[in-house]
Protein backbone atom coordinates (compact mmCIF):
# COMPACT_ATOMS: atom_id res chain seq x y z
CA UNK A 1 0.00 0.00 0.00
CA UNK A 2 3.10 2.83 0.59
CA UNK A 3 4.59 1.76 -2.32
CA UNK A 4 1.08 2.56 -4.33
CA UNK A 5 0.89 6.15 -2.28
CA UNK A 6 4.74 7.29 -2.88
CA UNK A 7 4.13 6.63 -6.51
CA UNK A 8 0.58 8.55 -6.95
CA UNK A 9 2.40 11.12 -4.97
CA UNK A 10 5.57 10.95 -7.23
CA UNK A 11 2.61 11.48 -9.73
CA UNK A 12 1.30 14.08 -8.31
CA UNK A 13 4.07 16.27 -8.06
CA UNK A 14 5.65 15.77 -11.37
CA UNK A 15 2.39 16.49 -13.02
CA UNK A 16 2.50 19.58 -10.73
CA UNK A 17 6.26 20.92 -11.94
CA UNK A 18 5.23 20.41 -15.26
CA UNK A 19 1.90 22.37 -14.94
CA UNK A 20 4.32 25.09 -13.11
CA UNK A 21 6.58 24.67 -15.70
CA UNK A 22 4.29 25.48 -18.53
CA UNK A 23 3.00 28.23 -16.75
CA UNK A 24 6.65 29.48 -16.02
CA UNK A 25 7.02 29.62 -19.83
CA UNK A 26 4.12 31.05 -20.57
CA UNK A 27 4.38 33.92 -18.52
CA UNK A 28 7.75 34.33 -19.46
CA UNK A 29 6.62 35.00 -23.34
CA UNK A 30 4.66 36.82 -21.97
CA UNK A 31 6.91 39.11 -20.03
CA UNK A 32 9.78 38.90 -22.82
CA UNK A 33 7.09 40.24 -25.21
CA UNK A 34 5.91 42.99 -23.49
CA UNK A 35 9.53 44.30 -22.87
CA UNK A 36 11.22 43.09 -26.05
CA UNK A 37 9.03 41.67 -28.87
CA UNK A 38 7.56 38.50 -30.06
CA UNK A 39 10.50 37.59 -32.28
CA UNK A 40 12.73 38.05 -29.23
CA UNK A 41 10.26 36.18 -27.23
CA UNK A 42 10.20 33.60 -28.88
CA UNK A 43 13.56 33.30 -29.61
CA UNK A 44 13.86 33.24 -25.62
CA UNK A 45 11.55 30.08 -25.64
CA UNK A 46 13.09 28.14 -27.99
CA UNK A 47 16.63 28.56 -26.59
CA UNK A 48 15.23 27.66 -22.92
CA UNK A 49 14.15 24.67 -24.34
CA UNK A 50 16.86 23.87 -26.60
CA UNK A 51 19.63 24.91 -24.91
CA UNK A 52 18.35 24.49 -21.67
CA UNK A 53 19.06 28.66 -20.74
CA UNK A 54 16.61 28.61 -18.68
CA UNK A 55 18.05 32.28 -16.91
CA UNK A 56 16.44 34.65 -19.44
CA UNK A 57 13.15 33.22 -19.35
CA UNK A 58 12.90 33.45 -15.62
CA UNK A 59 13.82 37.10 -15.63
CA UNK A 60 10.70 37.14 -18.09
CA UNK A 61 8.32 35.29 -15.76
CA UNK A 62 9.43 37.70 -12.97
CA UNK A 63 8.86 40.83 -15.53
CA UNK A 64 5.24 39.14 -16.67
CA UNK A 65 3.67 38.54 -13.45
CA UNK A 66 4.75 41.76 -12.44
CA UNK A 67 4.06 44.00 -15.18
CA UNK A 68 1.52 42.49 -17.71
CA UNK A 69 -0.38 40.47 -14.98
CA UNK A 70 -0.14 42.82 -11.88
CA UNK A 71 0.75 40.79 -9.80
CA UNK A 72 2.92 42.41 -6.47
CA UNK A 73 6.76 41.81 -6.55
CA UNK A 74 6.03 39.05 -3.97
CA UNK A 75 3.50 36.53 -6.12
CA UNK A 76 5.69 37.30 -9.06
CA UNK A 77 8.49 36.13 -6.82
CA UNK A 78 6.66 32.93 -5.80
CA UNK A 79 6.23 32.24 -9.43
CA UNK A 80 9.39 32.77 -10.87
CA UNK A 81 11.02 30.88 -8.02
CA UNK A 82 8.75 27.47 -7.24
CA UNK A 83 12.36 25.61 -6.86
CA UNK A 84 13.55 27.33 -4.05
CA UNK A 85 10.03 26.74 -2.29
CA UNK A 86 10.44 23.66 -2.15
CA UNK A 87 14.46 23.43 -1.99
CA UNK A 88 14.54 25.55 1.91
CA UNK A 89 11.87 23.44 3.97
CA UNK A 90 14.12 20.02 2.42
CA UNK A 91 17.33 21.99 3.44
CA UNK A 92 15.85 22.93 6.86
CA UNK A 93 14.76 19.26 7.10
CA UNK A 94 17.88 17.46 6.27
CA UNK A 95 19.28 19.60 8.97
CA UNK A 96 16.75 18.75 11.66
CA UNK A 97 17.34 14.86 10.95
CA UNK A 98 21.57 15.61 10.78
CA UNK A 99 21.22 17.75 14.16
CA UNK A 100 18.71 14.33 15.66
CA UNK A 101 21.47 11.66 14.26
CA UNK A 102 24.49 13.49 15.77
CA UNK A 103 22.88 14.19 19.28
CA UNK A 104 21.51 10.49 19.00
CA UNK A 105 24.94 9.58 18.69
CA UNK A 106 24.69 8.12 15.18
CA UNK A 107 26.92 8.45 12.45
CA UNK A 108 26.10 11.33 10.01
CA UNK A 109 27.88 9.53 7.01
CA UNK A 110 25.94 5.76 7.93
CA UNK A 111 25.31 4.95 4.24
CA UNK A 112 29.29 5.51 3.36
CA UNK A 113 30.66 3.05 5.86
CA UNK A 114 31.59 0.74 3.14
CA UNK A 115 33.75 2.86 1.66
CA UNK A 116 35.95 4.11 4.46
CA UNK A 117 39.28 4.15 4.41
CA UNK A 118 39.56 1.89 7.34
CA UNK A 119 37.23 -0.68 5.25
CA UNK A 120 39.32 -0.34 2.15
CA UNK A 121 42.12 -3.67 0.97
CA UNK A 122 44.82 -3.31 -1.37
CA UNK A 123 43.98 -5.53 -4.20
CA UNK A 124 45.57 -9.04 -4.31
CA UNK A 125 48.45 -9.82 -6.44
CA UNK A 126 47.25 -12.87 -8.55
CA UNK A 127 50.18 -13.09 -11.26
CA UNK A 128 51.64 -16.88 -11.16
CA UNK A 129 55.62 -16.33 -10.42
CA UNK A 130 57.84 -17.63 -13.09
CA UNK A 131 58.45 -20.86 -11.85
CA UNK A 132 54.83 -21.44 -11.88
CA UNK A 133 54.50 -20.46 -15.66
CA UNK A 134 57.20 -23.22 -16.25
CA UNK A 135 55.10 -25.65 -14.80
CA UNK A 136 52.33 -24.75 -15.85
CA UNK A 137 53.21 -24.88 -19.21
CA UNK A 138 54.20 -28.04 -18.94
CA UNK A 139 51.28 -29.42 -17.61
CA UNK A 140 49.61 -27.95 -20.17
CA UNK A 141 51.58 -28.88 -22.98
CA UNK A 142 49.37 -31.62 -25.19
CA UNK A 143 50.91 -34.80 -26.58
CA UNK A 144 50.67 -34.32 -30.90
CA UNK A 145 48.46 -37.57 -32.44
CA UNK A 146 50.11 -39.11 -35.22
CA UNK A 147 48.15 -41.22 -37.22
CA UNK A 148 49.80 -44.59 -38.92
CA UNK A 149 48.90 -45.30 -41.82
CA UNK A 150 46.77 -48.35 -43.12
CA UNK A 151 47.17 -49.94 -46.32
CA UNK A 152 44.33 -52.01 -47.72
CA UNK A 153 44.59 -55.37 -48.94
Amino acid sequence: MSSILAWLAGGVGVIFFLLVGIAQMVIGYMGIEYHLGGGWAIGLVIASLVFRITFPLTIGTFFGALDVLGWSWIGALLITLPGVLLMVPGAIGMGIIGLTSLFKGNSQNTHQSNYSSNNYEEPINVTPRKSETKTIKKITKKKKVVKKKTTKK
